[in-house]
């Protein structure tokens, strides 16, 4: 099939005007001069026998041929990056990086991760501290792990895992003979320590936490807080006070017996876990077998693909 293609580089000058609206702005982006890019829009116009942009003395006004013919061209030249993307990573046949939280990472991951490496050595995992998710193939990331409610319609998203939540202290704390925590009254005489990433009426604030238990008179405001779940952990492990536990960041730290929940676990966070890669990821075996892999450390079955 012989295509009736314009030529490339007027192409990317056109639409990187366009969408400034400005052959300074387009030729910053370019890394060209604002002279080639009008010369090249030129070139683009005489091709296609229509005019793109009137000329302004204060700048540029597209025309209404060029503002039909700009979305499919930008949608054409993201397709083109995205596939370039794909080939530039795709010839790295050992690497998979897994982007997810820090506190996830040093908490349930990294602990875990040598069995990975153990069943898959032909495979070398980077780990990507990152609580944000922007454009996975851009910032060349093959799999994340986000913690929330949110959802990703463009993307291919599984639920991993819920999070359950309780009150939780060191061991030793809670064998404290002269502060002993038999009641969840009892955390009034210890400090509490406070998520600062909890927002207002979540779970995981101390004001609401203790309302669903029905427990009104303890100052709910005192205490240090933690921007890093991590910190705040370490902590509590240390015996600074009581926290909301996470049991997703606390499994390692409970089976050790360095921290117990006295009142357990009951409780069940709004946000989860949740396994993201870009479509088509899984036809990449290392993703699939690490994809496997997760599923296979929570002791479920993979999902079928849908």
């Amino acid at each position: 099939m012989r295509r009736r293609l314009p030529p490339l580089n007027s192409v990317r000058a056109f639409e990187a005007a366009a969408r400034h609206l400005s052959f300074v702005e387009a030729a910053d982006e370019l890394a060209v001069t604002p002279s080639a890019v009008s010369q090249q829009v030129k070139q683009l116009e005489e091709w296609l026998g229509v005019t793109l942009f009137r000329r302004l003395p204060r700048g540029l006004t597209a025309t209404q041929a060029a503002l039909r013919y700009l979305p499919d061209l930008t949608e054409a030249l993201d397709q083109i990056d995205r596939a370039t993307l794909r080939m530039e990573r795709s010839k790295s046949t050992h690497s998979l990086t897994v982007s997810t939280l820090s506190s996830f990472a040093a908490l349930w991951l990294s602990p875990r991760l040598h069995r990975f490496t153990a069943q898959h050595p032909e495979i070398d995992v980077l780990l990507s501290s990152s609580d944000r998710l922007s454009d996975m193939a851009r910032e060349n990331i093959d799999i994340a792990i986000r913690y929330g409610s949110r959802t990703w319609p463009d993307l291919h998203v599984e639920e991993l895992m819920d999070d359950h939540l309780g009150i939780v202290c060191s061991a030793v704390l809670a064998r404290d003979p002269e502060r002993p925590i038999n009641r969840i009254e009892d955390i009034a005489r210890h400090t509490l320590l406070h998520d600062a990433d909890a927002q207002t009426g979540s779970m995981l604030s101390w004001p609401r936490f203790l309302q669903a238990c029905g427990v009104t008179s303890i100052d709910s405001e005192r205490g240090p807080r933690f921007s890093d779940s991590q910190l705040i952990v370490q902590a509590c492990i240390a015996g600074r006070g009581v926290m909301i536990g996470r049991s997703s960041l606390i499994t390692e730290a409970m089976d050790s017996g360095l921290l117990v929940a006295p009142f357990g676990m009951d409780y069940v966070s709004e946000h989860r876990y949740r396994l993201v890669a870009l479509p088509g990821t899984y036809a990449d075996p290392k993703l699939l077998a690490f994809r496997n892999w997760i599923f296979q450390e929570l002791g479920k079955e993979p999902p079928p693909f849908s």
